[in-house]
């Protein structure tokens, strides 16, 4: 004989019911839309809803750093071997299949700054500085100035490069190439091109460091304006449609004229700060 179900039983027994059940939806749960058939939203891309399992979010996990397109890793390999093809489709609408290029970007800059950081990496530029402008007699007081500002910029120097540096070169670039890009265009080739730098710049600081004897700077701004150089030369012919030489006269002009306005705005802000 059946126990008796109770009002309260009942009540208790609802909940399991309702979580056990799968998740069913007549519209998206994300925009709302009209769920038609397929595994996915027509108007958001969102799949269908279910339950969250272990074997699912242990799939979602493996999946963003193996997915052999999207993922960071896949990524960081098409920016580095294939810059002028992630300009192209990017300029033509060809975007979903890649990882995000200015969260790659921020990412990139954040874990350089931290290893810079962590090796001191351009600390050896301020102290050399600082010699050098000593031995032309220079106030004690002076040259405590030199040492926090080198400092500063040492701790923040990724950070200045994405802030002030990127704008500044997607304007040169946007005016040397303005026929085939506007200005958003050109921020997002050094957008691609400054991810290449930094993945780059990852791997070589200790090298850089251990063939400079701690004092890396110059060497440094060479390695930026030689990879600045190679990727817009690479950018122009596999994306732009440009003949070796077009590409390579407008890349020189866009790092000569980048490094000449970066060594004025640099020096305006260090005699702004040092002389006052």
């Amino acid at each position: 004989m059946l126990p008796l179900s109770t009002p309260a039983m009942v009540a208790e027994a609802a909940p399991t019911a309702v979580a056990a059940s799968p998740l069913v939806a007549e519209q998206c749960l994300n925009c709302e839309q009209p769920l038609a058939t397929g595994p996915f939203c027509p108007s958001c891309g969102q799949q269908r809803p279910h339950r969250l399992s272990t074997a699912h979010v242990l799939h979602e996990l493996v999946h963003v750093f193996t997915h052999a397109d999207k993922s960071i890793f896949g990524y960081a390999g098409q920016v580095l071997l294939h810059p002028g093809r992630v300009v192209a489709d990017y300029l033509r609408g060809r975007r979903k299949h890649y990882f995000n290029p200015f969260q790659f970007l921020l990412i990139m800059v954040g874990l350089v700054t931290t290893a810079g950081l962590l090796l001191h990496f351009y600390e050896g530029t301020g102290a050399g500085v600082v010699q050098s402008m000593a031995k032309h007699g220079v106030s004690a007081e002076r040259l405590a100035r030199v040492s926090k500002y080198f400092a500063y910029i040492s701790k923040y120097h990724n950070v200045w490069w994405l802030l002030l540096l990127l704008p500044l070169y997607s304007l040169v670039t946007w005016g040397m190439y303005r026929r085939r890009l506007n200005f958003a265009e050109a921020f997002f080739v050094h957008v691609v091109i400054g991810s290449a730098f930094h993945v780059l710049l990852l791997l070589a600081m200790l090298p850089i460091l251990w063939l400079t004897k701690g004092q890396p700077g110059n060497q440094a701004s060479l390695f930026q304006s030689v990879v600045v150089c190679g990727y817009l030369v690479a950018i122009g012919r596999q994306a732009l449609g440009l003949s070796w030489g077009g590409a390579f006269w407008r890349a020189v002009a866009v790092v000569v004229l980048g490094i000449a306005l970066s060594w004025q705005l640099n020096g305006l802000v260090f005699r702004w700060y040092v002389f006052g």
